[in-house]
């Protein structure tokens, strides 16, 4: 995707998808209407972030790979897994963010080492 900002990523998205529209995509999101039309049609410069991520989770998708072009509107990422890890990252506090990253960091600290 060559497109630079969010709207316009997002505009791509809608105009490829012939069942999706802003107001169904706003109920997903659990977003006002309002909001995405005011994005969409340039009155509001730049979504906060909490929006922009409830936009993404609401198209399956995170921040991260709707804005590196990662996301193309297919159903899966090709690594499935690192998407699902990044969408539950998005999901968790900062509190919760760090105890996760304390548990993987130990999980890996635990392996039994390679031998070389």
């Amino acid at each position: 995707m060559s497109d630079r900002t969010f709207a316009q990523r997002l505009q791509r998205v809608i105009d490829a998808d012939p069942s999706l529209t802003v107001a169904g995509l706003a109920v997903k999101a659990g977003l006002d209407n309002s909001a995405l039309r005011s994005l969409l049609s340039g009155r509001a410069k730049n979504p906060r972030l909490d929006t922009a991520m409830k936009v993404c989770a609401a198209l399956g998708t995170t921040l991260e790979d709707f804005m590196s072009g990662a996301y193309e509107g297919a159903p899966e990422a090709a690594d499935q897994e690192a998407a699902r890890i990044r969408t539950l990252l998005s999901q968790l506090s900062p509190d919760e963010r760090r105890q996760l990253l304390s548990y993987g960091e130990g999980l890996r600290d635990a392996r039994p080492s390679q031998p070389e």
